[in-house]
């Protein structure tokens, strides 16, 4: 559905984030609908699967659509789980519903911003991480999964600085080491270890580029499946 405002109304179909775990690299996104709006509440349909009772009080994003000029925006309003309700429907059919509060204005949002593509080697992408590279596995605008070399030190919990190198253009940005661990070492290298990173302090620029490639790289996989 589209919006020809930035407005919350009833009958809008929207995208309910309900977590965001970075760490797992993880977003959880239900569908569901606005059923009522009073004041700072929001009613909308329970979701399938279900948002559940003990999400209580906990903060989520309501997002949706908005048609601005030619093109359509994603915007996302943060909202507190605060009541899960039965409301009546004008056709007298009660249904269960949950009670959303705003918590602030709604901005333009990325529903997207953790999804993660795999690069190849004929992506156009490479990475280094304080000028030693390392081997991308998965990346998306939230952060990267990589391989490295065990003479690269990376620290959980530390900053680091990182290039990132797209279609022979290089960015700078910095990474948040989330975790690191070592893989298998039967079938593996033992100097091999692995990283999840998220990114931190990225400019725009960096973040269209990489918007970009990312979707380069979903059309790349896209075109695979249909051959296979």
């Amino acid at each position: 559905m589209e919006m020809d405002t930035h407005e919350i109304k009833p009958g809008l179909n929207i995208r309910i984030v309900t977590e965001i775990d970075v760490t797992l690299e993880r977003i959880s996104v239900k569908a569901s609908a606005v059923y009522d709006v009073k004041g700072q509440r929001i009613i909308v349909a329970q979701t399938d699967p279900p948002i559940l009772k003990s999400k209580l009080r906990t903060e989520t994003v309501i997002t949706y659509l908005v048609k601005e000029k030619n093109k359509t925006r994603r915007y996302g309003c943060p909202a507190r789980v605060v009541e899960f309700i039965d409301y009546v429907l004008s056709s007298g059919q009660p249904v269960e519903a949950v009670v959303m509060e705003r918590a602030g204005e709604a901005q333009p949002y990325n529903i997207r911003m953790f999804y993660r593509v795999a690069p190849t080697g004929r992506s156009g992408i490479s990475m280094t991480i304080y000028g030693t590279p390392v081997n991308v596995l998965d990346i998306s605008l939230g952060g990267a999964k990589i391989s490295y070399e065990k003479a690269l030190v990376l620290g959980q919990d530390s900053i680091v600085k990182a290039s990132v190198e797209m279609n022979g253009r290089t960015y700078g940005l910095e990474g948040l080491i989330l975790r690191t661990w070592e893989g298998n070492r039967e079938s593996m290298s033992r100097d091999l270890r692995f990283a999840s990173m998220e990114f931190t302090n990225m400019r725009n620029t960096v973040e269209l580029a990489l918007l970009q490639k990312i979707r380069d790289i979903e059309r790349e996989s896209f075109r695979k499946e249909k051959l296979s």
